[in-house]
């Protein structure tokens, strides 16, 4: 049986009351902050320069197969930059390096046919680059990326639907970015229609402010 009783609290001696001032103060600007960062989206709080360091991404690919699974794989050496300016959304900029020898996947016969002249033919054309030409914000953290994907000497527009999350960390940001693009477009026609057209794309890791 839980006892309530309505005897009044002691009155906090002096000491107490130099501690508990100081606490509620830091935690009004912490819930300040808090409410800035998430009402502001993207300004001053992801706002800036950023490397996107290799070991620090991973790019995932997928591409369906008639009647079948999806054959699945990753690209182990991604790097790039970014330039991320909420005030002037059109002043920022995205840049992505893919070293397409770096292609894996659970099979090492796909991954062979992978890389050669067929489809990626990486002893010619060793990378794939994006590079932004449009960056429209959609949410306080989300953005339209739109740019054009070089690849097999070929040069396509394609677009990369962004997340961003603030880490905590003001010199960090993760990144989820999704987008695809049609390979025939790269002369990579092989297989169809047995082998999807669309090969889709998810980016995801942490940019590094500088």
């Amino acid at each position: 049986m839980i006892k309530m009783e309505s005897k009044a609290p002691a009155a906090p001696d002096s000491a107490s009351k130099r501690t508990v001032q100081p606490a509620v103060i830091r935690a009004l600007v912490f819930a300040i902050s808090v409410f800035a960062s998430c009402t502001g989206g993207l300004a001053d709080v992801l706002s800036g320069r950023y490397v996107l360091p290799a070991q620090a991404l991973e790019a995932l690919f997928s591409v369906g197969v008639l009647g079948g699974k999806q054959i699945k794989g990753r690209f182990e050496k991604v790097k790039g930059e970014m330039v991320l300016n909420a005030k002037k959304p059109e002043a920022s900029r995205v840049n992505v390096t893919v070293d397409l020898r770096s292609v894996k996947t659970g099979n090492d016969r796909v991954t062979g046919f992978l890389k050669s002249a067929a489809m990626f033919n990486v002893s010619k054309y060793p990378t794939a680059r994006f590079e932004s030409y449009s960056v429209r914000l959609t949410g306080k953290k989300t953005a339209k990326v739109e740019g054009y994907l070089t690849m097999r000497g070929a040069r396509q527009r394609t677009s990369l639907d962004v997340h961003l999350q603030n880490t905590g960390n003001t010199r960090n940001i993760a990144i989820q970015a999704e987008g695809g693009f049609f390979r025939s477009l790269y002369g990579m026609d092989a297989g169809l229609p047995l082998y999807a057209d669309k090969v889709r794309l998810q980016i995801n890791g942490t940019g590094k402010r500088y």
